[in-house]
């Protein structure tokens, strides 16, 4: 493994090539050999492949016999892992993902315990920082009411297949009456959505029709200090504004930074916005505050939101990351900025979310996406743009618009269903007179 660490995983193309090795052999002698099925924890059900039913249980029954293959994925069915071992005492999760991937699988977290109540849920996550991962989500699992404990693992990604990270060092600190199940998700073009893909993956019922479960925040009920002392500082002035807007301008997925994010501060504020933004700037005023993330938790950042919005009218603009999931899990208006093409975009979009995109997505509502011309935007390379300032206020002026037409519609609805429920209770007194 150590040869793959420091030769084969160092350089991508090398890694393709013995992922593609890989898979060649398994098509061509895999059925031969009898290598270990993927379809593990799935016991009771006939995996898909060798057609065989996996109950036995031995001293190692809780690890993944191998790795994956390209395009495959692992379907967890705990309860008929229950009957197959009813010493089970509870599951360990491995978590490799960042924050945004996290916050997906909150609401799945939920189903879960609830189905399974007596199991003792324990996280494991990785507490290296790299493309898979962001060191914020142990925080976050250490808030979570569904978990007990969280331990830190030594782990270290796949270039090709996150599926693949290497999560060996996770099991010298997982009991062995503890079925460690790898949080895995699937993203493509015919998956409706990521919370479904996981709900889909632990076997759990999706009776949503309508709109994907958003995801849960579990906050203190006295906030921190310093989210106390910062909302004091932004309610004193932003009162006196028509409303805040926060930022988040740059994404560790793609490792871009939006470069005239102060342009589009002073936009704001010439339009009598408070501004908080957690992307350094450059720009100094009274009504912009930079959230220093240092001093915040990501949950405490999220905490002072939610609580800035009980009191003033909030708006987010944010990159294609973590504050998609985020805006989706607080309930607040989000001008979306995808800043470079991903068709399975719809697998993280929510209905709070208004995309500016330079390409027309067959998967979303074409009334919540603004589409961006070759004159609204420069290139910062080959796969990113660059929106201009002046049509990010444009977009988010019509966000605006629709917002406030929908809620006078709503308006306008319960009126005439307040004025209906009065003349039927006026028909009805004077048939009882009668």
């Amino acid at each position: 493994m150590n040869i793959k660490r420091n030769f084969f995983w160092k350089y991508r193309p090398l890694c393709v090539m013995h992922e593609v090795i890989r898979y060649c052999w398994h098509k061509s002698l895999g059925s031969f050999i009898g290598e270990p099925c993927c379809n593990w924890y799935n016991f009771g059900a006939p995996c898909q492949s060798c057609k065989k039913e996996h109950l036995e249980i031995n001293k190692n029954w809780y690890r993944l016999p191998r790795p994956l293959y390209l395009h495959e994925h692992v379907f967890y069915n705990i309860d008929n892992a229950v009957k197959a071992n009813p010493a089970l005492k509870g599951l360990a999760l491995i978590f490799f993902m960042g924050l945004g991937d996290y916050l997906y699988t909150t609401p799945m977290l939920e189903a879960l315990k609830a189905k399974f109540p007596k199991l003792k849920f324990y996280a494991y996550v990785s507490k290296n920082t790299d493309r898979n991962n962001s060191k914020f989500v142990a925080p976050l699992l250490e808030t979570n009411p569904n978990i007990e404990k969280v331990f830190y693992f030594d782990g270290y990604r796949n270039p090709v297949m996150y599926k693949n990270y290497n999560y060996d060092d996770a099991f010298k600190d997982i009991p062995e009456d503890f079925l460690a199940v790898p949080v895995l998700y699937e993203y493509g073009l015919e998956t409706p959505h990521r919370t479904y893909s996981l709900f889909k993956t632990f076997t759990l019922p999706f009776p949503w029709k309508k709109d994907f479960p958003r995801p849960v925040f579990y906050f203190p009920k006295e906030p921190a200090q310093q989210v106390q002392k910062t909302y004091g500082e932004i309610h004193s002035v932003a009162k006196k504004r028509k409303g805040i807007v926060f930022l988040q301008l740059d994404s560790r997925g793609s490792t871009y930074t939006y470069p005239k994010q102060d342009d589009l501060i002073r936009y704001l504020l010439r339009k009598d916005y408070f501004v908080l933004t957690v992307t350094p700037s450059a720009v100094i005023d009274d009504n912009f505050k930079l959230l220093d993330i240092k001093k915040f938790s990501f949950n405490e950042s999220c905490h002072l939101l939610d609580l800035l919005k009980k009191e003033h009218k909030l708006y987010i603009i944010s990159l294609n990351s973590v504050f998609w999931a985020a805006s989706a899990g607080l309930d607040i208006p989000n001008l979306g900025l995808q800043h470079w093409i991903d068709k399975k975009v719809h697998n993280l979009w929510y209905p709070n979310i208004t995309v500016v995109t330079d390409y027309i997505y067959k998967k979303l509502p074409k009334n919540k996406m603004m589409t961006a011309k070759e004159t609204d935007y420069t290139r910062h390379n080959k796969k990113i743009i660059n929106y201009k300032p002046e049509f990010i206020i444009k977009c988010f002026d019509r966000m605006l618009a629709k917002l406030e037409e929908k809620s006078e519609n709503k308006h306008e609805e319960k009126s005439a269903g307040k004025e209906t429920k009065s003349a039927k209770t006026d028909k009805a007194a004077e048939l009882q007179k009668v």
